[in-house]
């Protein structure tokens, strides 16, 4: 981050220095724009390790790797054998419990439909979640959308990764996009069985569009008659209402939604809405796959919110008006 901010500053600072030498009356600036793009540049190199330092300090656990790309820090971390992934400084999953999350997240709705060929995955570019899609036997293609190609290159190479994703993100029924869900998953010409919405939370007005009614509306044109679909959403302890707004959203457009709640112990309670064109019956939901967390008894009782989830009283979330970001932002957090 920090030697690239130190060149980036040279550049105009030598721009001056041109610019100067043409001027008689601007020499004076032009020997200092001289001046302070040399220091830059030469300040560039040692500033490489003082930013790793700094950045070390922002984590308990080791920094195994740190990449920056366009779009986001990428930061691996490592203890003993839990390695954690950070996209700007947010926790993504941490190895010990990430197959909680990655269960509920996929199972319930590939339990909930009778077809399960093809599957739209939007986001999870880490391959967790399509590892759980490829449990499925039915399965004979998925399509993952990711934004940041940095984050499939890592899930593909990377040794922990790899090991945890069970290679999900080379198996050749997966067909990788790089791109945003937002403007290329209502593009594609097929439809899905299941489509799973893994985004981080919405917690920036640029995230919130993907769990807008406009978004949501324009992806029930690649949603199987008889398909479901299911997204992340939120603490909703620490967050309360954003599980209720985007349950409130797709509604919105018509779908019947079933919004439930799983603990995962380094999220806490994580919400997800799960929702299709005809109400799901939970007490008939089937578990054919191998699984660590999820049992048919926990299907069938999925949907019956602990007492303190409360829905209700939040707008709907249109990308005129992201009122999500400010259900993320008003929320219950603590640093511990």
């Amino acid at each position: 981050m920090f030697p690239t901010a130190f060149i980036l500053g040279a550049f105009p600072a030598f721009m001056v220095f041109a610019i100067g030498k043409s001027f008689p009356q601007l020499r004076r600036w032009a020997y200092l724009g001289l001046m302070v793009g040399v220091l830059l540049c030469t300040l560039a190199p040692i500033s490489l390790p003082i930013s790793n330092n700094l950045e070390n300090n922002l984590y308990k656990a080791p920094v195994i790797q740190r990449i920056q790309t366009p779009y986001q820090r990428i930061v691996l971390t490592r203890q003993g054998q839990d390695v954690r992934l950070f996209l700007n400084g947010d926790l993504q999953f941490s190895t010990i419990d990430e197959y909680r999350y990655h269960e509920a997240l996929v199972h319930p709705a590939m339990s909930a439909t009778p077809n399960r060929k093809r599957v739209l995955v939007l986001g999870a570019g880490d391959g967790m979640a399509v590892r759980e899609v490829l449990k499925w036997r039915e399965v004979e293609k998925v399509v993952l959308i990711e934004l940041d190609p940095a984050v499939v290159k890592l899930a593909t190479r990377h040794p922990q990764l790899v090991q945890v994703n069970n290679k999900a993100l080379t198996d050749p029924r997966v067909e990788v996009i790089n791109a945003d869900a937002f403007t290329t998953a209502p593009g594609l010409k097929e439809t899905f069985d299941v489509i799973i919405a893994d985004f981080p939370d919405p917690d920036q007005e640029i995230l919130a569009k993907l769990y807008s009614d406009g978004f949501y509306r324009r992806l029930m044109g690649r949603l199987a008659d008889s398909g479901v679909l299911v997204t992340q959403a939120s603490s909703p302890f620490f967050a309360p209402k954003v599980l209720s707004c985007i349950t409130e959203t797709i509604a919105h457009t018509g779908l019947k939604v079933h919004p439930y709640v799983v603990d995962v112990p380094s999220f806490g309670p994580v919400g997800f809405v799960m929702a299709s064109r005809a109400a799901i019956e939970s007490d008939k939901l089937e578990l054919p796959v191998s699984t660590r967390f999820l049992t048919p008894n926990i299907l069938h009782h999925l949907f019956e919110l602990p007492k303190d989830v409360l829905l209700g009283n939040t707008k709907v979330n249109r990308l005129s008006d992201p009122v999500i970001v400010r259900y993320q932002l008003d929320s219950r957090w603590v640093s511990y």
